[in-house]
């Protein structure tokens, strides 16, 4: 099943970095129309020549109102509903005034868009703006719905003309709408790619060297076992089918054998081919089942037939790379105890273009719970497969993610390839070009999830967030206290906007003061400080203080965006194992600020995602995905007490408190604890931060202590630096 959101169109749908257009002009799309639509693009483009003193007469006033609206929302501040009330609500009437005013009430859209500039305002100007989010779902699809000025004016007189007059107008209408889904939380997310062009033209360049160095390789290689590919096959196009075949019969590494079972296709063509195809080739071995009987008896079918050490699973319609089992076999002959092997992937359309790349991390129990990640190109030791009983029927769609979960439960030597060494075919109607098109295979994966939980021993649910995508709520027993420990003092709106939100938990605020008449802030507990401390001592010095079986490090300024976040941190933090937790942060302006932390193969800290459109998808996955991570940014972060007092605290000898944090966080993975990102639990930076981790003798502190962790990173990959354009 295809990971989830990912529109596998060759034109990736993006957000550009300047989402609002210029209202003024003309832009005729070609008519769609076959045997007239030349006529009437050209009639339009003709007529739209004389329209331009029109357009501009119309939407004059408007013109202001779109130049305010946009600079309100690149910069919203704390103060933007004020000023929407003050500022754009004067200029949200577009009809012209005077006698002029008198004809263009009349002018079809004019009435709407006012109406469309109204509710703008209402919006922005709900109280608590940008953090109290509430319902923001509800009002940005009322909104979407007006975006179309023109949608009510089927009899206008012209109504050709008078949308193109319009054209750019809503288009500048539904980017406003987009941009502030961003900002709400409450967005599809953004798709992020290079373009198809521009990655085939270096994903050949690279695979071709990646298919001289495997070559090599293998010469040198004394053990080389048979891997057992296993194809069920169903109602599959015999150009299609045929390619899938000759992409195995390139591999470069010779000891494969090809198994394929015909699911009871209708068409004759099918079974012929594959009989063609095994009667070139004695590696190729086909049987057919009378009936169909399901992708999950299919595989199993294909299984059976199977007598190599490894089995690899390949669609019916996918192509591998010339080197994949090249790859494969190198791999486990480094890791000879190695029970799954799985490498990063790609997808190709009908013209043979490659395109959306994903860029995988090694084994994340948390990522695989939320989404099949692994998916292609996956490898398993054939005994370990029996062993779990191959595929489960009833998991249809999603039967490849049931695998992968009951296989993690026997074993975690799981090894990634960081190589695409399988294109994913895109068809109509399958998972591959949009998930969603199979709502079933996504219950199926919900299912598999939440089974899994079961046999884990685990509380908790699994609940659909987008189609193959899940969200597990662990339990939280009892009323936790916690203790938020912030980094510096905040003022009476942060501390209010903070505590309006504490899920029921029995929460304390801690804060550091350093001068004894320091002013009072409402219900949070002052402590008393040195001036000249490190953020390390500080910190030490409130848990000392603190009196929760929580620990909540939290920057000043950093503040929850509803409600839930709190009990989605602790209920993380309170799981078996768990060391730290971090959340997602993001910018008034809607971009990702912290979305975990990596390393690059220096040691240096990485912010993945960071300044793009809160979520983001792109090579490296999503921004919403929960994940293992190497670290979580201090900004927020939660661990419980017992642990982070047998770690010893914060490093004292840190004068950022980035760097304390992200510290903390390897010490905790050496002790064997995991690190999670948490993206549910989403909070927003309304202070400004500059130079978090510039200070060099920090940045040696940490590479010092990155280099005691072992120089590893699981969540990271060798292609960190990979662009992701659009």
């Amino acid at each position: 099943m295809s990971p989830p959101d990912r529109k596998p169109a060759s034109a990736a749908r993006t957000v550009p970095r300047d989402a609002f257009v210029e209202v003024l002009g003309f832009d005729v799309p070609r008519s769609h129309r076959a045997r007239w639509g030349p006529v009437i693009t050209a009639a339009k483009r003709w007529g739209t020549r004389g329209l331009s003193p029109l357009q501009r007469w119309v939407l004059d006033r408007q013109l202001r109102f779109d130049l305010r609206l946009r600079a309100l929302i690149r910069q919203p501040e704390r103060t933007l509903p004020e000023r929407a009330r003050e500022e754009l609500s004067r200029l949200a009437d577009p009809r012209p005034v005077g006698a002029v005013g008198r004809w263009l009430p009349s002018v079809p859209g004019l009435e709407a868009q006012r109406a469309w500039n109204l509710a703008v305002v209402v919006l922005l100007s709900g109280a608590g703006w940008p953090l109290r989010t509430e319902g923001a779902a509800e009002a940005l699809d009322a909104l979407e719905a007006r975006c179309d000025v023109l949608s009510h004016e089927a009899g206008a007189v012209g109504l050709p003309l008078w949308r193109e007059l319009w054209r750019r107008q809503v288009a500048f209408n539904h980017a406003t709408v987009r941009l502030l889904r961003h900002m709400l939380g409450a967005a599809r997310p953004a798709v992020l790619f290079p373009s198809p062009e521009t990655y085939t033209r270096e994903a050949l360049a690279q695979e071709a060297r990646e298919v001289r160095d495997a070559t090599a390789a293998l010469a040198r290689l004394e053990r080389q076992p048979r891997i057992s590919l296993i194809t069920p096959a169903w109602e599959t196009p015999v150009d299609v089918l045929r390619a899938c075949i000759a992409s195995v019969r390139a591999q470069v590494y010779p000891h494969w054998e090809l198994c394929i079972v015909d699911d009871g296709s209708r068409s004759a063509s099918v079974a012929d081919a594959l009989r063609e195809a095994a009667a070139g080739d004695a590696r190729i071995r086909f049987a057919r089942l009378e009936s169909n009987q399901g992708i999950a008896r299919a595989t199993n079918a294909a299984l059976a037939l199977a007598t190599g050490e490894y089995v690899g699973f390949l669609d019916h319609d996918d192509l591998l790379a010339p080197h994949a089992l090249a790859e494969v076999v190198l791999r486990l002959d480094e890791t000879p105890g190695t029970d799954v092997v799985y490498s990063d992937e790609d997808k190709v359309d009908a013209r043979g273009l490659r395109f959306a790349p994903y860029l995988k991390p090694a084994l994340s129990p948390e990522l695989l719970r939320a989404v099949n990640y692994v998916c292609h190109f996956l490898v398993v030791r054939a005994s370990l497969l029996r062993e779990v009983g191959g595929i489960r029927p009833g998991f249809e769609g999603a039967q490849d993610h049931d695998l992968l979960l009951r296989l993690m439960e026997r074993t975690r030597r799981f090894e990634h390839i960081p190589r695409v060494l399988y294109h994913w075919r895109t068809l109509p109607g399958s998972t591959a070009t949009d998930a969603s098109a199979k709502p079933a295979a996504s219950e199926a994966g919900r299912r598999a999830v939440a089974e899994h939980l079961a046999r884990m021993g685990e509380g908790g649910s699994a609940e659909t967030v987008a189609p193959g995508l899940y969200r597990i709520r662990h339990p939280l027993v009892g009323r936790p206290r916690v203790s938020v420990l912030l980094s510096e003092a905040p003022t009476e709106a942060e501390l209010a906007a903070l505590l309006a939100f504490t899920d029921d938990l029995d929460v304390e605020v801690r804060v550091p003061v350093s001068s004894p008449g320091a002013s009072s802030t409402g219900s949070a507990i002052h402590v008393q400080v040195d001036a000249a401390a490190t953020p390390g001592t500080v910190a030490n010095q409130l848990l000392r203080e603190a009196r929760g079986d929580l620990i909540l490090a939290l920057e000043a300024g950093t503040l929850p965006t509803g409600p839930g976040w709190l009990r989605e941190l602790a209920s993380q933090a309170m799981r078996p194992g768990v060391g730290v937790v971090g959340a997602r942060i993001v910018s008034p302006a809607g971009q990702v600020l912290e979305a975990g932390l990596r390393f690059d193969a220096e040691g240096r800290v990485l912010r993945p995602f960071a300044g793009l459109f809160d979520p983001t998808l792109g090579a490296f996955g999503g921004s919403h995905w929960p994940r293992d991570v190497r670290a979580v940014s201090s900004a927020c972060a939660m661990i419980r007490r017992e642990v982070l007092e047998s770690l010893g605290g914060w490093d004292a000898a840190f004068t950022s408190d980035e760097a304390r944090g992200v510290e903390l966080c390897l010490r905790a993975g050496g002790a064997g604890l995991r690190v999670l990102y948490a993206p549910h639990a989403r909070l927003m930076r309304t202070r400004s931060r500059e130079g978090a981790l510039a200070a060099t003798h920090d940045a040696t502190r940490l590479r010092e202590a990155w280099v005691r962790a072992g120089r590893t990173d699981a969540s990271g990959h060798p292609r960190l630096d990979f662009v992701q354009t659009p």
